[in-house]
């Protein structure tokens, strides 16, 4: 048994050592820099240009804050991030690219053995190709426009554009990808061919395509616009406006406008002319499809003739019925007796409130789908339909706007079918001279 006094003795001392404090260590303990490590994903053979890389980093005693990272011992970034996109150039058939990557820990170690990865990059260059569709007709007046598509292989993303040359006339131009079409103005007279390339993020260049077609020069400010299939009434007001000593430039539509609205509306607004003739079938009018161009440039007080048996039908939509046959045309677009027909020989009389024109024009050729009209407070007709039980009272088939001094004559019949008198072409030189004061 242990004696009082020894066990007061042990106690004591067992006291002691608890209440010792400790030491601080003689020397100081040193931070362990971080570790970094590199992932791709998949086989690091040759890969494409746009490579997504991973990196991490492991620090034993802390965290790691933030990366270095360089390609091909070139400049340093820092990041917090632990990955990101890269587009690596391949001029050759195969480039090699070094990235090395060093972790950064919160005492601002940087690890001394980075990571490192060479990557073996093979870039396959890029495709180029004209859109459907968009190619400019074969023979222009001095504007086109031309729409590119690309395609990367290596992701389409990775296109960054698209260089072009017109032949052989300018140098080589860049358009970025985002931009993918080109409006060239003032084009040269003559046969010119345009070329066209794309180029990546790599700078690899696509084979070139290219298209030749002809440029028409501007001879006039008078425009004959040519909207009816086949041969049509092009001869009929060809051989007017020639008769009158007119140079004019004519405008093929054919089956469609040109597909780019920047060649419509330069063709119409930009290029000089201050007259235009524009005649269609009974089928079909693409003037509506250049309404807005057509606008500015009636707004600008430019003359326009406009010959169409089908253009209102463009304009209506029973729904949101266009304001255009009414500020423009001088149609009441409410009051229009659609889709009519009038057999050879039938008299269409000129308005009674209208001088200046033949008295009356002859059918001449058997007119079928046409519309006829009153017109707006601010127009006044110019020929009348006679009166039949095919329509209520003399409704109008060509109209001036405004009634004084028009910029505006629209007929809704054909007038090269309206020659049984011989006289339709002194409408179209009445027109030409009298009201749009052409010499």
């Amino acid at each position: 048994m242990i004696s009082m006094k020894r066990f007061v003795i042990i106690l004591i001392a067992i006291l002691a050592l608890i209440g010792c404090e400790k030491e601080p260590p003689t020397e100081p303990v040193l931070n362990i820099p971080p570790e970094t490590h590199i992932f791709v994903e998949g086989v690091v053979d040759t890969v494409p240009a746009r490579q997504v890389i991973h990196w991490w980093g492991n620090d034993p005693d802390g965290w790691v804050v933030g990366y270095y990272y360089n390609w091909d011992e070139g400049d340093t970034v820092f990041t917090t991030l632990t990955c990101d996109t890269f587009v690596l150039r391949a001029e050759d058939t195969v480039n090699f690219h070094i990235l090395t990557v060093w972790a950064k820990d919160n005492e601002d170690a940087i690890d001394p053995t980075p990571g490192k990865l060479t990557i073996p990059v093979r870039n396959s260059p890029p495709t180029v190709y004209f859109k459907d569709k968009s190619l400019p007709k074969d023979t222009t007046l001095p504007v086109a426009t031309f729409y590119l598509v690309a395609h990367d292989i290596d992701g389409d993303e990775s296109v960054a554009g698209f260089y072009y040359r017109l032949h052989p006339d300018t140098s080589r131009s860049f358009i970025p990808a985002d931009t993918p079409y080109v409006t060239l103005r003032d084009i040269i007279p003559g046969e010119r061919t345009f070329f066209a390339w794309a180029v990546d993020e790599s700078n690899a260049l696509s084979d070139s395509i290219s298209y030749t077609w002809w440029v028409e020069e501007i001879v006039s400010n008078i425009l004959l616009v040519d909207d009816e299939p086949g041969a049509g009434a092009g001869l009929f007001y060809k051989n007017i406006i020639e008769s009158m000593g007119l140079p004019y430039n004519l405008w093929r539509v054919e089956d469609a406008l040109p597909y780019s609205p920047f060649d419509v509306d330069i063709t119409i607004n930009e290029l000089g002319f201050t007259t235009m003739i524009w005649y269609t079938g009974r089928d079909i009018s693409h003037l509506p499809d250049a309404q807005k161009p057509i606008e500015r440039y009636l707004d600008d007080g430019k003359n326009l003739l406009l010959v169409s048996p089908s253009v209102l039908n463009g304009f209506y939509d029973p729904e949101i019925p266009s304001p255009f046959p009414d500020n423009y045309l001088g149609v009441d677009l409410a009051t229009v007796v659609w889709d009519k027909l009038i057999p050879i020989g039938s008299i269409i009389s000129r308005d009674t409130l209208v001088t200046g024109y033949p008295d009356s024009l002859k059918v001449s050729t058997f007119i079928s789908r046409f519309d006829a009209f009153e017109t707006t407070e601010e127009a006044a007709a110019i020929y009348r339909l006679p009166e039949t039980g095919w329509w209520e009272g003399r409704p109008g088939v060509a109209v001036r706007n405004p009634a004084q001094n028009p910029n505006l004559i629209f007929f809704s019949v054909p007038i090269d079918k309206l020659n049984g008198r011989g006289n339709a072409h002194d409408v179209v030189r009445y027109v030409l001279t009298e009201e749009f004061g052409v010499r």
